[in-house]
């Protein structure tokens, strides 16, 4: 039961007519002659009908605004809707319920801010009953958001509750009869009131807020369907939104976090501006014009659901969903992400090669012999024969494919089966065909299953496995070949190209650019191993003596010149 505030009179208005012959008849008493006479005097409603008592939830004629407008109207401004628009569903929900989400119809089946009827769109309706909605979603039914998102959900969702005809009205008079027939869909429907009260919101919450963003598109899908990635997938992104405030946008109009506002998200990554901040305008938005603001979602290292919330600030003055402006509300822009480890990703260990942009020179003709390791951080067991060591580009055969390899395009496979945790070990030969100075890319494959470098596994990404390899003509100096710039080094996948051993390297000068632990075969010789991992000989011995070789080599060439 409604009380009377001010110049507030309840009147009890049927939903149907047709309820009219078998509502139950009131009894007229002195309280209720009395009620008639105080309406009367205010001028402010009629008194209702005695045998009303079954029909429409009752209304309210007043001259103040319902507690609950601003924040109903605020709401389906941020969805994108005009002033009017907005105006023209809070003036129905005024009539239905007072905009309360608490409202129980009485003596009838309507609840919440829309009425909406018991054992029907409250509780029943397959796919669209707000106690549904109200579970799927963790809220209280009773909740006035959990009762906007439905009747968001409601409009978006089903094109016969009118959201398009809402969208094309030009006035609030015309967004008020179109919410009235196609959402509300009542009997009688006191249409003249829902105006009055469209238009009281209007004239109180309509001037256009200075800032507002209005909903576009965006690149991953909407909360209401969960996205999932893998621990360190990263995918590039954009939020768009149109400029629908009176404020032009400039570089401090930023999407941010929200939900609690300013925090810290795990999906941050050297794209956004801060944990806090994931992007900001370039150049100026007008109003009326768009923006897509861009950034990457890094996956975290650790498993689990996420839900992300965002929102829009002009920094150093307000927020866009403070009191006064346009929206979006801070829960409004929302992911839902599922992070799982990835089945089959490999963490560099070890290699034998030097570290790129640190290139091995070596003379045309020779095979250079190693290994790269890497440790399987994945959920699935690497097979041997199965996960091998490829050429990158992708399936690109190899100018420097040696006799040992298994194809043009794969290098090695695994001696055994690696299980998760384990470390594997790929051989790597390389023939030195010809004069040329080339950084050799190389990637995991799980043969007939997928890349590691696929954006659903964990890595290493194409290329961050690789060796500089420069090959000088038979005779020439060692150290004839320049290293690629350091700037060419990828961090991609974390430390790739770095191990305990590799870039070891001796003195330049010697021509020494053969590191310890790597077998090198000369052309027209019978190998000898440089290096060999189990030694007992300290390591400055061993430089010593690729030293003195490589300098006598240097003699004897210098010698035949």
């Amino acid at each position: 039961m409604h009380s009377i505030r001010a110049a507030r009179i309840l009147v009890a208005v049927p939903r149907n007519l047709d309820s009219l012959a078998t509502a139950p008849r009131f009894r007229v008493t002195r309280a209720g002659l009395l009620a008639c006479g105080i309406a009367t005097a205010l001028a402010a409603s009629a008194c209702g009908d005695a045998t009303s008592g079954a029909g429409e939830p009752l209304g309210e004629s007043r001259e103040a605004l319902f507690a609950n407008d601003h924040a109903a109207y605020s709401y389906f401004v941020g969805k994108g809707l005009t002033s009017f628009q907005a105006a023209g569903i809070v003036g129905n929900l005024d009539q239905e319920s007072g905009a309360n989400p608490a409202a129980v119809q009485s003596g009838g089946a309507g609840r919440g801010i829309a009425q909406w009827s018991v054992g029907g769109r409250w509780d029943t309706d397959a796919n669209d009953n707000a106690t549904a909605y109200a579970a799927k979603t963790g809220q209280s039914v009773w909740a006035l958001q959990l009762q906007l998102d439905f009747i968001w959900y409601e409009l978006s969702t089903f094109s016969g509750y009118g959201l398009a005809a809402l969208k094309a009205t030009t006035n609030v008079t015309d967004a008020t009869v179109v919410f009235q027939t196609k959402f509300e869909g009542c009997g009688t429907c006191v249409q003249a009131q829902r105006i009055t009260y469209a238009k009281d919101v209007l004239a109180a919450y309509g001037a256009a807020p200075a800032y507002a963003a209005q909903y576009v598109s965006q690149s991953f899908p909407v909360a209401t369907t969960t996205m999932s990635m893998v621990e360190g997938q990263v995918i590039p992104s954009y939020i768009e939104l149109k400029n629908v405030g009176t404020k032009s946008w400039d570089s401090n109009t930023r999407l941010a976090t929200t939900q609690a506002r300013d925090r810290a998200s795990v999906f941050a990554d050297g794209t956004w501006i801060s944990p806090k901040r994931l992007a900001a305008v370039s150049g100026t938005v007008p109003p009326g014009g768009t923006y897509k603001f861009a950034f990457d979602l890094a996956a975290p290292a650790t498993a689990g659901t996420y839900d992300e919330f965002f929102g829009v600030v002009e920094d150093g003055v307000a927020w866009f969903s403070d009191t006064g402006q346009g929206g979006p509300p801070d829960n409004d822009l929302e992911v839902k992400i599922q992070v799982t480890a990835p089945q089959y990703r490999g963490t560099f260990k070890d290699q034998t090669f030097p570290a790129s942009p640190t290139a091995l020179t070596v003379h045309v003709g020779d095979v250079a012999k190693g290994y790269l390791e890497l440790t399987n951080t994945g959920t699935l067991p690497w097979i041997a024969g199965t996960t091998k060591l490829a050429t990158i580009p992708r399936d690109k055969a190899s100018p420097f494919q040696d006799a040992s390899w298994l194809s043009p395009t794969r290098v090695s496979t695994l001696a055994a089966d690696v299980a998760p945790g384990a470390v594997g070990r790929f051989a790597v030969a390389l023939d030195a065909k010809a004069v040329g100075d080339t950084e050799i890319a190389f990637g995991l494959v799980e043969e007939g299953v997928a890349w590691f470098g696929d954006p659903t596994e964990g890595g290493p990404a194409d290329g961050a496995l690789k060796i500089h390899f420069v090959v000088v003509p038979a005779g020439a100096p060692l150290d004839a070949g320049a290293p690629l710039d350091a700037g060419a080094l990828d961090d991609a996948g974390g430390e790739a190209g770095v191990g305990a051993d590799a870039g070891a390297s001796v003195d330049a000068d010697a021509g020494g650019l053969v590191p310890a632990d790597l077998s090198l075969t000369t052309a027209g010789s019978a190998g000898c191993s440089v290096g060999a991992s189990g030694g007992g000989a300290p390591r400055t011995a061993t430089w010593l003596g690729f030293g003195l070789v490589a300098w006598l080599l240097g003699s004897r060439a210098r010698g035949r010149g």
